[in-house]
């Protein structure tokens, strides 16, 4: 650039430019021209500091994630993130998202299509209780009602109580 300026002002002063100009050149052209290139390549090539971006999701949260969207078909993304800030877990809908595709599971209601009885059964059988009587008829041909309860997780049966007569205050009270 001082080369340059330094020219112009000598071309401006003289009139006889070539004549002056060829003792002062001291660099060639193509050498001016290399000068610059490796300006631009230097301005340009400067270490730049590691890109900040969103840091990695723990791979625990992750796989909880991936439970809550698989068990939860009707959940959204904001009610398992939601979940997660109940659990401690600080996880943005937009990371839960992202997550849910690379593990190619649909959006909410998308997922919400394959819910089915069974497995809305296979989710909630460890919570889940059945209830039912059945009947014996004693020697003197009295019908007894029986009570009983399963646990549709452990198939445990537990047997509630037996009457001859029974009201819905005892079915209720056996249920307590």
């Amino acid at each position: 650039m001082l080369l340059a300026v330094l020219v112009a002002k000598l071309k401006r002063t003289t009139s006889d430019f070539r004549a002056q100009v060829q003792p002062i050149l001291i660099f060639s052209p193509d050498t001016v021209l290399c000068w610059h290139r490796e300006l631009v390549r230097c301005k340009w090539t400067f270490r730049r500091k590691a890109a900040a971006g969103r840091l990695k999701i723990n791979p625990e949260v992750e796989s909880l994630v991936l439970q809550l969207a698989r068990e939860n078909a009707a959940w959204g993304y904001d009610r398992i993130e939601g979940e997660l800030v109940k659990l401690g877990y600080t996880i943005y809908r937009f990371s839960i998202r992202s997550l849910l595709k690379r593990h190619h599971l649909l959006a909410a209601p998308k997922r919400r299509l394959n819910s089915t009885w069974r497995t809305f059964q296979r989710h909630y059988q460890h919570q889940m209780l059945a209830c039912d009587f059945f009947t014996i008829e004693t020697l003197r041909l009295k019908t007894v009602y029986v009570l009983f309860f399963i646990e549709l997780g452990t198939r445990r049966v537990h047997l509630a109580g037996c009457t001859e007569h029974p009201t819905s205050n005892w079915v209720t009270q056996q249920a307590r």
